[in-house]
């Protein structure tokens, strides 16, 4: 069971009083040999006769990502050379006295890795953990339990279901996550918590209705939006109603910076109240991202990938029904990834066909064949 958003690696403990100068009690961080391009959280924790403290950050690569109100913690993320680089912290007081932590971290080349699930576990779908800025992926896993995925660990849930679409999140009041999520075939949501598993009928969907499709609303948390065969509906989680949105067959759902957007048979829809898509071509796969412009939306159309609903003019080699967006902007359609200008493919995969990719928050890849097999990059 995940409770925490990121496990900490506790580096330095050491109890005590300050005298004259901060002290550091304790320094954590999540990663300590990342690759390059990944997202590591690091914090000190200090005491002081003399507060309040300051914090000032440098390091000898990377780049840094401040948090609002807690200037103790930093996000860092890795540059795109492996190498060694230092991260140092300034902690000083309101005497003018101060402490200095240095973290060191052997940054590495990224590479493919297959070996993430027990031997001869198939993975059936993947969720992307977006609550948390250093997020992995939940796995169903086919006849086993779902895992969870960062990297760190590869740990499995309590729960074993198998499932082909499925959408988690986790609770501010108790940490703990929910998972919904609807096999293969079914037009029933099964919602997973720490104490029990329920089922929720889709009382909106047609008779032999397949869900293709979840998300959870970006404005309204206890709005769960599911797309089926012949509708796009939405679930209230507190009470308990179902509500048709539109009649409509839905291949993909996107959890946008503004709103959920969905990929539909008749275009693609903003799901902010209307019911008019903002493109009037089928897509079957949807991609809300924040942009310098406002939210850009991506989809896969006719078996190309379009930009504000104009086709690129490089496509990538081959068109799948997955679209999502790194941590670096850059877009990714199955095993190929646009940085702008040009697609390039994951190497080592070039005989295998993926069918679903992920970046994690964290900045890691997730790559799910048609076989079943997961690797990361």
């Amino acid at each position: 069971m995940i409770k925490r958003l990121c496990a900490l690696v506790v580096l330095l403990s050491v109890l005590g009083c300050s005298t004259s100068r901060p002290e550091i009690t304790e320094t954590s961080l999540t990663d300590d040999t990342p690759v390059t391009g990944q997202r590591v959280y690091m914090e000190v924790n200090s005491i002081t006769d003399n507060p309040p403290m300051t914090y000032s950050w440098t390091a000898s690569g990377g780049t840094f990502e401040q948090l609002q109100d807690y200037p103790q913690a930093v996000y860092w993320k890795a540059p795109d050379s492996a190498g060694r680089y230092e991260i140092r912290v300034v902690v000083t007081d309101s005497d003018g006295n101060s402490t200095t932590h240095a973290f060191t971290l052997e940054v590495e080349e990224r590479s493919l890795k297959s070996d993430l699930l027990p031997e001869g576990a198939s993975a059936l779908c993947l969720a992307k953990q977006s609550d948390s800025y250093v997020g992995g992926v939940w796995v169903s896993v086919g006849g086993a339990k779902i895992r969870y995925l960062n990297s760190q660990t590869s740990r499995e849930s309590i729960w074993e279901k198998d499932f082909s679409v499925m959408v988690a999140r986790q609770s501010e009041a108790t940490g703990y996550y929910t998972i919904w999520g609807a096999s293969a075939g079914s037009r029933s949501i099964t919602m997973l918590t720490s104490e029990a598993a329920s089922t929720l009928s889709c009382n909106t969907c047609g008779a032999f209705d397949v869900i293709r499709a979840l998300a959870v609303d970006v404005l309204n948390p206890s709005v769960l939006w599911v797309g089926s065969d012949s509708y796009l509906s939405y679930f209230n989680l507190e009470s308990g109603h179902w509500t048709a949105y539109i009649p409509v067959k839905v291949y993909g759902l996107s959890e946008g910076p503004d709103y959920v957007y969905a990929a539909t048979e008749n275009g693609i829809y903003r799901l902010d109240g209307g019911t008019v898509p903002i493109t009037t071509q089928k897509a079957t796969a949807v991609l809300a991202a924040g942009g310098a412009e406002g939210t850009v939306v991506w989809s896969v159309s006719g078996g190309k990938v379009f930009r504000n609903a104009v086709a690129l003019s490089s496509q990538p080699g081959v068109v799948v029904d997955s679209l999502d967006e790194d941590i670096s902007g850059g877009v990714w359609c199955g095993k190929y990834r646009w940085d702008g200008s040009n697609w390039t493919a994951v190497e080592g995969l070039e005989s295998v066909r993926i069918v679903k990719s992920v970046a994690s928050t964290e900045g890691l890849i997730y790559l799910l064949s048609d076989s079943g097999v997961l690797y990361r990059w």
